[in-house]
């Protein structure tokens, strides 16, 4: 019998550990964690009868990968929906938690009416923001972070109230990185 080890815990090493021992073929998996938890840098915390989640929070289940590595892990039944009129994206702003505009996507806004209407920013954000629609490409295509594409896009204000936030929530990861 062969013996493998996955090094990391995590959502990589649990999916490669899930592939080998779903392989057979006579390999014996060992998956090393140096954390007394598996999941990485994903989890879940109850306080106070709230469910916190800490790190990455959520994946798409319009990419059907992710939903059926949960299903063949047997986490199927503990995957926690939204109800579709409540698919909103907040962040913490000022304090409280405010909607971020329908019309973000992938980081950018795509209907300026909406960011106009929204609280998160102020006016001179909001307008920073628009200059996007005018402003030229890059004309060469060296490697460049979130943080500063954001940045020379759309402006500080942007990367702090909106980058920021959902980078770090969505692939727990730093833009400047």
């Amino acid at each position: 019998m062969r013996r493998v080890a996955v090094v990391g815990g995590g959502v990589a090493g649990l999916a490669a550990a899930l592939r080998l021992v779903e392989a057979g073929r006579g390999i014996e998996v060992l998956l090393l964690e140096a954390k007394d938890r598996l999941g990485g840098t994903i989890a879940s915390e109850g306080t106070d009868g709230f469910l916190i989640e800490v790190g990455a929070d959520a994946f798409f289940t319009e990419k059907p990968w992710a939903q059926a590595l949960c299903e063949r892990a047997g986490l199927g039944d503990r995957l926690i929906g939204t109800r579709p009129g409540d698919r909103r994206t907040y962040v913490v702003h000022g304090g409280r938690l405010v909607a971020v505009p329908e019309g973000f996507v992938l980081l950018a806004p795509t209907d300026p009416w909406t960011v106009a209407a929204s609280p998160l920013f102020s006016w001179p954000g909001k307008l920073r923001m628009l200059l996007d629609l005018v402003l030229p490409r890059r004309s060469d295509d060296a490697d460049e972070s979130v943080a500063a594409f954001v940045r020379r896009r759309l402006g500080r204000e942007a990367l702090e109230r909106v980058a920021q936030p959902l980078v770090a929530g969505i692939y727990t990861a730093d833009p400047d990185d």
